[in-house]
């Protein structure tokens, strides 16, 4: 299982993917809802909420010695630009198709990789969850 250091890395990782990179990772996720193994339908909500939800335990993460103050800082732009785009407004951004023709979709893409700079591909290991048994 990944730690959470690894899965909010990974979660930029994706924002940061070609469209046809992203495409091809929801279909993998989502795939199995759709009948017809076509899960387009679905949008693109999955690439922010993943990084939303981990994003969210950062300071915890922080506390657990996680991560640093830099590299939650490091990721804020993204997780605002994100956070922007979350109300009724931005819907037509959240389908498919957008990762291809909406050009927020490539300022999110580059926000991500200026991110995934401060982000090294290691493992960090805490010992939070056993803090809870």
């Amino acid at each position: 299982m990944p730690t959470r250091y690894q899965q909010l890395r990974q979660a930029i990782v994706h924002l940061g993917q070609s469209a046809e990179e992203q495409h091809a990772y929801l279909e993998r996720q989502l795939g199995h809802l759709a009948q017809d193994g076509d899960a387009s339908g679905y949008g693109n909500h999955e690439l922010g909420l993943e990084f939303d939800d981990i994003f969210a335990a950062t300071r915890h993460m922080q506390e657990w010695g996680e991560i640093t103050a830099a590299e939650i800082a490091a990721a804020k732009p993204l997780d605002d630009m994100l956070g922007l785009l979350w109300d009724e407004s931005n819907q037509a951004f959240w389908r498919r198709g957008a990762l291809w023709s909406d050009p927020r979709w490539e300022q999110v893409r580059e926000c991500a990789r200026r991110v995934l700079k401060d982000y090294p591909d290691e493992v960090r290991p805490s010992d939070w969850l056993s803090s809870l048994i």
